[in-house]
């Protein structure tokens, strides 16, 4: 989920920081080949009020919202990603009723 609460902020930023110079200070120390993301999601009470919260963001960070049942707004910084994201209701229900069955049907033969 995503926050401007000041505290929470100021955390965030801190550990990024912190984990930035433990990675300067110990260069053995691997990192991620090909970036990585830092991710918020919007939650709200509808998929419109999730979509309204990404384009706030898009208008914040100057980049422009857009997708389907995957509605994000991306800025890279480098090797880093900031995306804030929204997933539809409906793909959220056929995802999570798709993976119900997950472990319990096997192939034939499989044991």
């Amino acid at each position: 989920m995503m926050t401007t609460d000041p505290t929470v902020r100021c955390e965030f930023i801190a550990g990024l920081r912190r984990l930035a110079q433990f990675l300067a200070d110990n260069p053995k120390v691997p990192v991620p080949s090909h970036g990585e993301t830092v991710r918020v999601h919007a939650k709200g009470c509808s998929d419109e009020e999730e979509r309204a919260l990404v384009d706030q963001v898009a208008e914040l960070i100057g980049s422009p919202a857009s997708g389907g049942t995957h509605y994000k707004t991306t800025r890279d910084f480098g090797p880093i990603t900031y995306e804030a994201l929204t997933i539809s209701e409906q793909y959220m229900r056929d995802h999570q009723a798709a993976s119900s069955y997950y472990g319990v049907v096997t192939a034939w033969g499989e044991r």
